[in-house]
C-alpha cells in the first residue's frame, strides 16, 4: 500500500522560516518541492499529499491573492487541498505600546497625538492570527485513510500535541507515521508516538521555505 503525505503549512512555515532564520510573514511554501521530499521518502508508492491551509474570510483585504496561491497549489501534481479559515485579531501589544508613547509624550511635552502619528508611521503591528479547523481536518483524514487501509504510511509535516489521539488511533490501524519537523516544533506527545522522526535537511528546507519578492 502507498504512503501518504499530511502537510500543516501554517507549521512548516512558522518553524522552517524560524531555522532559516527569516521572518514567517516574509515567506512562502514551494508546494512542489514539498511534494517532491515527501516522494523521496516514502517507500513503494506515494498516494498523494494532503495540504492543509487557513483561508482568509472573504471580505479579507488579502483574499483575492490568497485564492490566486490556493489555485496555483491545487492545481499541483500530488496534492489535494484542505481547508480551515483564519480568525484575525489585532495585536494585543498595540494598545498598551500606544498608550506608553502618549505618556512619553507629555513628559517630553509634545503634543500626544504628533508623537502617535509619527510612530504610526514607522512602526506597525502585525495582526496575531490563527488558524482553526485545520488540526481537524488533519485528524479526520489521518484516522479516514488509515481506517479504510488505503495507506500504510503517513508521513506528517506537523508537531502539534492535538493531534497526539489522532497519531495513536492510526497506529492502531496499523499503519506507521513518520513525523517530519524543520528541526524543532513538535510537542512532546506527538514526538513519543512518532515511529520516525524526519528532520527536514537545512538545503531542502531553504528551497521550500522562500523569501517573498517584495514589489
Amino acid at each position: 500500500m502507498p504512503t501518504a503525505g499530511f502537510v500543516d503549512v501554517a507549521f512548516l512555515k512558522k518553524e522552517g522560516a524560524k531555522a532559516l532564520g527569516k521572518p514567517d510573514h516574509e515567506t512562502r511554501i514551494d508546494a512542489a518541492r514539498v511534494v517532491g521530499w515527501i516522494r523521496s521518502q516514502a517507500w513503494g508508492k506515494f498516494l498523494r499529499a494532503y495540504w492543509y491551509d487557513g483561508a482568509f474570510a472573504p471580505q479579507h483585504r488579502q483574499a483575492a491573492a490568497q485564492r490566486r496561491y490556493f489555485e496555483a497549489v491545487a492545481l499541483t501534481p500530488g496534492i489535494q487541498l484542505r481547508l480551515g479559515h483564519i480568525a484575525e485579531r489585532r495585536s494585543p501589544l498595540r494598545s498598551g505600546v500606544r498608550r506608553a508613547v502618549a505618556d512619553a509624550a507629555k513628559d517630553l511635552e509634545v503634543d500626544p497625538a504628533d508623537l502617535l502619528s509619527a510612530f504610526d508611521k514607522r512602526w506597525k503591528f502585525h495582526p496575531v492570527r490563527q488558524q482553526k479547523g485545520v488540526d481537524t481536518l488533519i485528524a479526520l483524514d489521518l484516522v479516514r485513510l488509515a481506517g479504510r487501509g488505503v495507506i500504510d504510511t503517513a508521513i506528517l509535516i506537523s508537531g502539534d500535541r492535538d493531534l497526539a489521539e489522532a497519531i495513536r488511533s492510526a497506529q492502531d490501524f496499523g499503519i506507521a507515521v513518520s513525523v517530519a519537523t524543520p528541526g524543532r516544533g513538535l510537542a512532546r506527545e506527538v514526538a513519543k508516538l512518532a515511529d520516525a522522526i524526519l528532520v527536514i535537511p537545512p538545503e531542502k528546507l531553504d528551497q521550500m521555505v522562500l523569501s517573498r519578492v517584495r514589489s
